[in-house]
């Protein structure tokens, strides 16, 4: 726009100066034809009037062609300026719609991918509340007490089983500390040694720990016997508490108690009583010997426990032949599994002497399977005096 005006104040001046310049010079013709007409002569004024607006015109339109040429040079110019910014323009138009189309698909695919991402998320999250649920349902079903720890031995779960054995609502033993719980006091009173605790062990050191006998507190503040089992949980190599599986053994402990009993009873109904007894596999092998069996056949029952008892003391007849093993009644016995009695046989003690015995031999049925027998005999040396 600056040089637009300098070229038309430029041709402005130019055709001032012309025609001040013309007009000059027709004020000096003038001038001249006065004088020519005082002094008597004849100057054509007329004649260099027009040759002088001839002039004028000619300049006038040199100025003005020139002025003409110089702003239609301007306006090519111009023309060319502006192809070249429509030129830019539509070069700027089809890259910035380029640039919007490809920003619009990665946009839309970063929100496919958002999309399908969160997607997965929720779906992630759903399986993890199934599995979450599907876990808890199973430790819920489980006969077994369950319970998890952190590194510092304080509770972070625990099933149905374990809260019911113990006495407690799940709620109130989460967070809450086992030892100080559940597992405080021996029998006796006394206060258990944390650091030699199994379950310690596991939660603090690592350890996996079988214990078959133990005991556990009740809200009630009584004790139960358990067996658990305290197993460490490793989370990438790194030690983050442990997880502990008990059984309540009470009836499994009164029942060993009470078989315990009844078995020290049985022993001394067997060595109170006059009659030999001994009991065999189904190999024929000796399992139990009572005192009279092992006095009147000279052997300690520890010397006859894991023999046959055909060997030792019923190989042969009274007559010194030999005695056939499959024709033994008490082969037969804990062969074909009945009972079979004889008054007129012969046993040998230790010293290899015989003596006369009668016996019955009882086969021993355990869940309906053949496992032995029992054999009752007396010395008919000592019965018939």
């Amino acid at each position: 726009m600056a040089r637009r005006l300098s070229d038309k104040t430029k041709m402005l001046l130019s055709m001032t100066l012309l025609f001040i310049l013309f007009g000059a010079l027709l004020f000096f013709l003038d001038v001249m034809q006065y004088r020519d007409i005082r002094a008597g002569g004849d100057l054509p004024f007329t004649l260099w009037s027009m040759l002088t607006l001839a002039c004028l015109l000619v300049g006038t339109l040199i100025l003005a062609n020139n002025g003409f040429s110089a702003i239609q040079k301007e306006l090519e110019e111009c023309r060319q300026q502006m192809e070249k910014t429509s030129k830019a323009l539509e070069e700027a138009h089809a890259n910035f719609n380029e640039t919007v189309e490809r920003r619009t698909f990665e946009i839309s695919v970063i929100n496919a991918s958002l999309n399908r991402e969160i997607a997965e998320r929720i779906q992630a999250e759903e399986e993890s509340k199934k599995l979450q649920r599907r876990m808890e349902l199973i430790l819920d079903s489980a006969g077994e007490g369950i319970f998890g720890l952190d590194t510092e031995g304080k509770i972070t779960f625990t099933n149905t089983a374990a809260a019911k054995m113990l006495g407690w609502e799940p709620g109130e033993l989460i967070g809450q500390s086992h030892h100080e719980m559940v597992h405080h006091s021996n029998v006796d009173g006394t206060a258990k040694d944390l650091k030699t605790c199994p379950i310690y062990q596991s939660f603090k050191e690592g350890k996996r720990n079988f214990t078959p006998d133990d005991i556990f507190w009740t809200k009630r503040g009584t004790w139960f016997h358990v067996e658990y089992v305290s197993t460490p949980i490793i989370e990438h190599k790194r030690l983050v508490g442990a997880v502990v599986i008990f059984s309540d053994i009470s009836q499994r402990i009164q029942a060993e108690e009470e078989r315990k009993k009844l078995q020290h009873q049985m022993e001394l109904i067997l060595e109170s009583a006059g009659e030999g007894i001994f009991g065999l596999d189904n190999e024929g092998r000796v399992t139990f010997a009572n005192k009279a069996a092992s006095l009147m056949l000279g052997w300690t029952p520890e010397e006859l426990l894991g023999k046959p008892h055909h060997e030792l003391v019923h190989h042969t007849h009274s007559d010194g032949s030999p005695y056939p093993v499959e024709e033994c009644p008490i082969y037969m016995a804990y062969k074909d599994g009945k009972v079979h009695f004889k008054s007129d046989d012969v046993f040998w003690n230790k010293d290899g002497e015989s003596f006369p015995v009668e016996y019955i031999s009882t086969p021993i049925l355990e869940d309906g399977m053949l496992t032995g027998a029992v054999v009752v005999f007396r010395d008919l040396n000592v019965f018939n005096e």
